[in-house]
């Protein structure tokens, strides 16, 4: 299934969602001048899969923050700033994207469903990097 996105429910979602290319990019085809969507927009809309909630609401702006913060805490930043620097979503980011939605959930996750899955995959992962590690034979 594909993750769809509306923009339409945020405020001045025109200037909010979208950048303007400074430069070319033969790479991707992108030319100066061209209209992209803004980074910060691109993962928040991803954000939505692994906050486990669909819309950001007023209501509801905080806990999408904290997850997506302890997420980041957990696998790192989301973003890469111009001079390759690791960029945080910040508060400013979540409030001024209030009324992006997606398709990521029906219904919003529960906190504790959202803490179980992420803890028990970073648990698990690094309890198998152990064994891994503990596999190796280690010189006496």
């Amino acid at each position: 299934m594909s993750l769809n996105w509306s923009l339409a429910d945020i405020e001045n979602w025109d200037e909010v969602c979208h950048i303007v290319a400074t430069v070319d990019w033969p790479m991707d085809g992108t030319k100066k001048g061209d209209k992209l969507l803004n980074p910060v927009t691109t993962a928040l809309i991803w954000h939505s899969l692994n906050t486990g909630i669909g819309r950001i609401k007023a209501e509801n702006a905080a806990e999408v923050f904290a997850r997506i913060s302890l997420v980041e805490e957990l696998y790192g930043s989301s973003l890469r700033s111009g001079d390759g620097k690791d960029r945080r979503i910040t508060m400013d980011d979540v409030a001024a994207h209030v009324g992006l939605s997606t398709n990521a959930s029906f219904k919003d996750e529960s906190r504790a469903s959202f803490m179980k899955r992420h803890v028990t995959s970073k648990l698990d992962g690094k309890a198998k990097a152990y064994e891994r590690y503990a596999k190796q034979e280690v010189p006496a």
